[in-house]
């Protein structure tokens, strides 16, 4: 088998590649036309985050092997993409998780819901074949030997209901999804991948749904990302009830496509996701987004008879920790890119309707508008007192060196069609 990283397919991806955005240097920062205060304030809270540079972290390539089980371990991504590139597949789809997710049979029924949406792809895409990865953190010597052992079942799984799919399993340390989506990239990469996707383990896809969003990714010629319309459900806890209503009132950061389900083309997140970025869906955004189009999202297109559905919040406490790091991810976006992106938005995403300070939303009526207001302003204010802490982390030397994971403590099982009339 050839060592060369392989190349799309040229009638796959037709026309020249889009204008990406790159952060701004960590040192060095030069204003280019910047406020003062504003380029003060954006360098400051930057020096605020110092994580380590990368996600890169040693990583067990699991292929099965025979119908038996049997499966043999690789620690080399060019290894793996050696013995994955038999079919040339043009989409490499990701599986996120880790053990302590909940157990086997649990992990078991959401591959399996997955599986059903990952065969509907070669009868209505035949042009796309598509590569599998299972990716299983850990984060003990324990829960490493027992990601092997479960991943070597899930595979099983996958290779006796779609024989005619690569899979590919990842064991690694945790936490964080950009480690698990930085060590399927390297081996698309390889493989000559036109696009990478991810599928989050608490989400269900509705009949259709995957092989939607490959037909319009296909559409634009391989090019920016396609992501799924969520569709909300609330859980028995009352935050989940309050959530819910506020975000249908305020309509948060949600017209572009969230990584929970989202397909994006690998030059997008060639070599990686930096050690900078937590959330994935932020950094494909920022990536993408281009004020100088007449619809800045043009590249950034959500799919609306792609839909998957979710659960929205949890317990308080785990609900807090996860508002505080989407802030946390969002304050270091707006302190590292290029200013008009930043402008675009804080003004016309993050924050649109937070009138005065933007510009007021009637869409839907004068009193939604100003409960719209109202909700983005108590928004804010904790948006600002984290800034503010970022901020004064840069001032005194004391950054912050990791954003805390803070995952939901408990997966449902995939929506019944039941719940999804809910």
């Amino acid at each position: 088998m050839t060592s060369e990283t392989a190349r799309p397919v040229a009638s796959v991806r037709p026309g020249p590649p889009v204008r990406l955005n790159a952060p701004l240097p960590a040192h060095d920062r030069q204003r280019r036309g910047e406020p003062f205060l504003t380029h003060h304030v954006r360098k400051t809270m930057a020096r605020g985050f110092r994580p380590p540079p990368s996600w890169s972290v040693p990583v067990r390539y699991v292929l099965p092997e025979g119908p038996s089980g049997e499966a043999r371990l690789l620690s080399r991504a060019r290894a793996a993409a050696d013995a994955l590139r038999t079919g040339s597949p043009v989409l490499a789809l990701i599986a996120p998780t880790y053990v302590s997710r909940g157990t086997l049979a649990e992990q078991a029924e959401r591959l399996d819901a997955l599986l059903d949406r990952v065969a509907e792809l070669p009868r209505d895409q035949p042009d796309a074949p598509a590569v599998l990865f299972v990716g299983m953190q850990w984060s003990s010597a324990e829960e490493e030997d027992e990601s092997v052992r479960r991943l070597r079942a899930l595979l099983l799984r996958a290779r006796a209901r779609l024989p005619q799919v690569p899979v590919c399993g990842l064991s690694l340390p945790g936490p964080g999804k950009p480690r698990t989506l930085n060590a399927v990239i390297e081996v698309a990469e390889l493989l000559g991948c036109a696009g990478i996707g991810w599928v989050d383990d608490d989400v269900t896809l509705d009949p259709g749904c995957l092989s939607r969003l490959v037909r319009d990714f296909l559409a634009a010629g391989c090019r920016g990302a396609v992501g799924a319309t969520k569709i909300p459900h609330t859980k028995e806890f009352a935050t989940s009830r309050l959530l819910a209503r506020a975000k249908a009132i305020a309509a948060p950061a949600t017209n572009y496509p969230h990584g929970c389900c989202i397909l994006v083309a690998t030059d997008v997140v060639s070599g990686g996701m930096p050690g900078r970025y937590v959330s994935d869906d932020g950094y494909v955004c920022f990536r993408l987004l281009d004020p100088a189009l007449p619809d800045p999202l043009a590249r950034l297109r959500l799919v609306p008879d792609a839909r998957c559905h979710y659960y929205v919040a949890g317990p308080a406490g785990e609900t807090r920790r996860r508002i505080r790091r989407l802030l946390l991810n969002h304050l270091v976006d707006l302190a590292d890119w290029p200013l008009p992106v930043v402008r675009h938005y804080f003004r016309h995403i993050l924050f649109a309707g937070l009138w005065p300070l933007t510009g007021f939303d009637g869409t839907g009526g004068r009193r939604r508008g100003i409960q719209k207001a109202l909700i983005k302003w108590l928004y804010f204010a904790w948006f600002a007192g984290v800034g503010t802490e970022l901020y004064l982390r840069g001032l005194t030397g004391r950054p912050l060196r990791a954003v805390e994971w803070a995952p939901y403590s408990a997966v449902h099982s995939p929506l019944t069609p039941a719940d999804q009339e809910r």
